[in-house]
Order: structure tokens, then sequence, then C-alpha cells
């Protein structure tokens, strides 16, 4: 018998035997019924082009369920990077619906802050910038610095507090936007 219609014997038998069982399997996990048609018609679409190449060292029926639960665990996590995609840009639509006035007044908050952290002492507002700024560890910072850690966590905890005094009055305003 020729090779290629033996191939295409042996496809038909498996293709038959199983497809019902993998759609039915993956509509239970996928709870979609055009993706998991999908999925199992690029199951079958692969092993046929590959048919010659494949080495199958279970049953067809156990290559192919692990075929189709490794797509369908692919899917699932595509999915889900989509999902998260599209709520982000939905979360940047809605702030970039936000009233003019609230980007002014965010933009002028940063600023004063900024200004308000060049009035620190150098040392002190080196010190805070690595850690807020640059997201640096006390301990990086130490080392960066040649300073003790616990020299680190003081400026730091000391350039907050009087931060906090300088905006008291921002705090109340904020309140109310």
């Amino acid at each position: 018998m020729n090779k290629e219609i033996q191939k295409k014997r042996i496809f038909t038998e498996v293709y038959e035997a199983n497809w019902l069982k993998l759609y039915l399997h993956l509509l239970k996990i996928l709870d979609d019924e055009d993706d998991a048609k999908d999925i199992v018609q690029e199951v079958f679409t692969n092993l046929w082009n590959n048919f010659d190449h494949i080495s199958i060292n279970t049953s067809f029926s156990s290559y192919l369920f692990s075929s189709v639960r490794n797509r369908a665990i692919n899917h699932l996590a595509h999915k889900k990077i989509i999902v998260s995609h599209e709520k982000l840009e939905a979360s940047k639509e809605d702030n970039s619906s936000k009233a003019p006035d609230a980007f002014l007044i965010e933009k002028e908050l940063a600023l004063q802050i900024n200004s308000e952290i060049d009035n620190l002492p150098p040392k002190m507002a080196a010190v805070f910038r690595k850690s807020r700024l640059e997201n640096k560890s006390y301990k990086e910072i130490a080392e960066e610095l040649n300073i003790a850690e616990n020299t680190v966590k003081k400026q730091v905890s000391r350039a907050l507090q009087l931060l906090r005094q300088k905006f008291l009055h921002i705090k109340y305003y904020l309140f109310f936007l």
C-alpha cells in the first residue's frame, strides 16, 4: 500500500475515533464551543502536517489529549493576558478622561513636592530621592553613599516627616477632589 494512502487511512481512523472526545473534553475546560473546535482542529492539523516526524511513545489518544490539554493551557494563559491588557487600556482611558483641572492640580502638586525635596538638606534630599524616586533599598543606598543603613532609614524617615508637615494643608484639600 502507498505510504500516503496508509497515512491518510490511519489519520482518518484517529480523527474519527477521537475528535468528539477531544472536543467535549475541551468544552468542559474552556466553556467556549468555537475555541474548543479551533484547538481540536489545530491539534489535528499539527498531527497531519508532522505525521511523518512525530514519534508517539504512547497511544494516539494519549498524545492527542496531552496536545489538547497543553494548547488549552496556552489558550487560557493568552486569554488572561488579553483581559489584563484590556483592563489596563480601560484604566488608561478612565485616567485620560479626568478633568483638565485634575491634571493641572497633579502637575502643580508634583512641582511643589519636587521643590520641597530640593529644600531639604542636600544629603537628606539625595537619600530620599534614591529611596522614593529610584526605588533603591536602604542597603543599596548605604553602600552607594558609604553611610550606615540606619542613617539611611533615619534620613528617609526625617524627610518624610518634614514633607508631611509642609503638605499638611494639601492633605485636606485633596480629600475633596
